[in-house]
């Protein structure tokens, strides 16, 4: 299988295009992948059913029993826990920060070091959110691991 990256100036957004005569195991391992990546949530905006995008959701959170997803635009209610967030869709970037929050670390910008122990993390979107330091070991685990990293 060959890899053609093309940097486009401009892009609304970045899109991958697939061309085959039949796929192979190669291929279909690489679809695999990606489907993890591109699958979507439903969820409750303005008291209206909205899906999104896993790719587009920044961090979630839950407050008061209730859990919500952050894009860019948009708070969006959703019914999964943080539990089972966390089950799905840890392995396409989703680690949990604090009790109440997970954030999608393709989303951070940078992280800095804080008071006893604990990390700010810059978001993309210019938020910021604290990690409480006793989830710091399992985050940076998770982090080097999509990175492709050995853990300790």
């Amino acid at each position: 299988m060959k890899l053609i990256k093309t940097k486009e100036e401009n892009l609304e957004e970045n899109y991958l295009e697939l061309h085959y005569d039949k796929i192979d195991e190669e291929t279909s391992a690489v679809l695999d992948r990606l489907r993890d990546t591109l699958r979507y949530i439903e969820g409750t905006f303005e008291d209206k059913k909205v899906t999104i995008a896993l790719t587009d959701i920044f961090y979630i959170e839950t407050v008061d029993r209730k859990t919500f997803a952050y894009t860019k635009d948009m708070c969006v209610e959703i019914k999964e826990a943080l539990r089972d967030i966390l089950e799905e869709y840890s392995n396409i970037g989703f680690a949990r920060i604090s009790k109440s929050t997970v954030v999608n670390i393709y989303k951070i910008k940078k992280l800095q070091g804080d008071f006893n122990m604990r990390v700010i993390i810059f978001l993309k979107n210019d938020e910021k959110l604290i990690m409480n330091r006793s989830y710091k070991n399992e985050f940076y685990e998770r982090l080097n691991k999509l990175q492709g990293r050995k853990t300790k």
